[in-house]
């Protein structure tokens, strides 16, 4: 009789546990404050920043270019001088002041460094995601542009444009590296002190 006691409880007991509440088998959501893990950023490789090394020097303007560095493994700085720190950070430099005034008031070529350099800078350089960009001549111009930003500015991915050259120059420097579009750019972009 005992034996069958302990049975009949141990079967009580295994019934109790099969419940009608019904089976899910979609996960519960986490009741974790963590953070969502971020995007994984790309890193230029040792090679691309060599390479953009060689390339920074050849920008508009290159010869007023005082720094050109990457930082945190994907964003560019590039510093343009004013004469008199030009003649301190390269003294060698055979322009006078006269050239160089000539140089950034002819056409729009403050604009042109500010907005045209800036792109192509993304567009050579896939693993690129931010260009900061600051050109002293009378003003301290500055910019800071992201991959993401300028790619939904011009409609287009800057990597498919470095393949397609075709599109490159349809889509980006025949349709946005006009004067009208560069005065766009810059009221939208840079900001002037």
């Amino acid at each position: 009789m005992e034996k069958i006691s302990v049975l009949a409880l141990a079967f009580g007991i295994v019934l109790s546990g099969c419940g009608t509440t019904p089976v899910s088998n979609t996960p519960t959501p986490a009741t974790s404050s963590a953070p969502a893990p971020a995007p994984e950023q790309k890193a230029m490789s040792a090679e691309e920043v060599s390479r953009f090394k060689e390339y920074a020097p050849n920008l508009k303007g290159g010869p007023f270019i005082t720094e050109a560095e990457i930082v945190n493994q994907n964003e560019a700085v590039i510093t343009y001088a004013d004469f008199a720190a030009l003649k301190k950070a390269k003294p060698e430099t055979g322009m006078t002041e006269a050239d160089a005034k000539n140089y950034w008031e002819s056409g729009d070529a403050i604009n042109k460094a500010l907005m045209e350099e800036p792109i192509r800078l993304l567009k050579e350089f896939p693993e690129l995601q931010k260009v900061r960009v600051t050109l002293n001549h009378g003003k301290k111009y500055t910019t800071e542009i992201d991959r993401a930003t300028i790619e939904d500015y011009l409609k287009i991915n800057l990597a498919e444009t470095k393949a397609d050259k075709d599109k490159w120059r349809n889509e980006v420097v025949n349709k946005f590296f006009t004067k009208e579009e560069r005065a766009k750019y810059i009221k939208k972009f840079v900001k002037a002190e």
